[in-house]
């Protein structure tokens, strides 16, 4: 099965989130909970477990998710879970909200369990697609939760944020798919290719200078940092350009408005 050409929006998808006793992998902290949803032609699979991670909690990782000592005590070690995850994530693509972190943990996890590294064929990281495509400055997952209206009551455990990134994915393809659907690999390809600096944001300027220049509006998709719908298309008449913003007549809102070129992303 080529997941790469199969719609986003149905594929096999395993969304997973992990919480840690702190931020480096590569100076011992440990993975205490991972929670994985599986969404397929079959429905949804969950696997969700607090992890002992062999030495007490430190603090500051409790203020943050609020996993105590007594929490984790007697819950199992990583090796006797991941085998569980690492079967759902076959033949899946794996959605995760800055996925290399969790997946240098995962990494580090295996080695230490002598288990087999994680490796998921395809990977969508819902951080990269809100910085890169939607051109959002605020881009943690309760950030994003915030910015799209979504209920996320208990953020910083693992289930409630599985729950608040496939919503957030989801919401992104809603956004992305105003004119057709997606597949996979073209959702990847646009989180690559709309990056500061790439090919495609300076065709987006050069698009604009050229409407400038010629004094004609154009049609823009655009995301708008105080919220509502996370991408709307309106005409602008541009008045001044000077990246990164660009001062224009709003058709949509019958008003000037000065736009952020980073959250332009497409010139029709």
């Amino acid at each position: 099965m080529d997941l790469l050409a199969l719609p986003a929006r149905s594929a096999p998808t395993v969304v997973l989130d992990l919480e840690t006793t702190g931020l480096r992998c590569d100076t011992g902290d440990r993975v205490i909970e991972i929670a994985a949803t599986r969404y397929d032609a079959d429905g949804e699979r969950t696997v969700h477990s607090l992890i002992d991670p062999g030495f007490p909690v430190p603090p500051n990782g409790q203020l943050i998710h609020g996993i105590s000592d007594a929490m984790v005590e007697g819950q199992p070690y990583f090796g006797q879970i991941w085998p569980q995850v690492q079967r759902m994530l076959e033949g899946a693509v794996l959605v995760a909200h800055n996925a290399e972190a969790d997946l240098a943990f995962l990494r580090a996890e295996c080695a230490r369990a002598s288990l087999p590294p994680p490796a998921p064929a395809v990977v969508i990281d819902t951080l990269l697609l809100a910085r890169s495509v939607f051109g959002l400055f605020h881009c943690s997952l309760p950030a994003l939760v915030e910015r799209l209206g979504l209920d996320h009551p208990t953020p910083h455990r693992a289930m409630p944020d599985v729950r608040a990134a496939r919503e957030v994915y989801l919401a992104m393809l809603g956004a992305l798919e105003r004119d057709r659907e997606l597949s996979v690999g073209e959702l990847i390809a646009l989180g690559r290719t709309l990056g500061r600096g790439s090919p495609e944001r300076l065709a987006i300027l050069a698009a604009l200078r050229l409407a400038f220049a010629e004094g004609r509006s154009v049609c823009i998709d655009y995301t708008s940092a105080a919220g509502g719908a996370l991408s709307t298309r309106r005409t602008i008449t541009i008045t001044r350009l000077r990246p990164p913003y660009v001062e224009a007549h709003c058709h949509l809102r019958d008003e000037p408005r000065v736009f952020k070129l980073t959250r332009i992303r497409a010139v029709h």
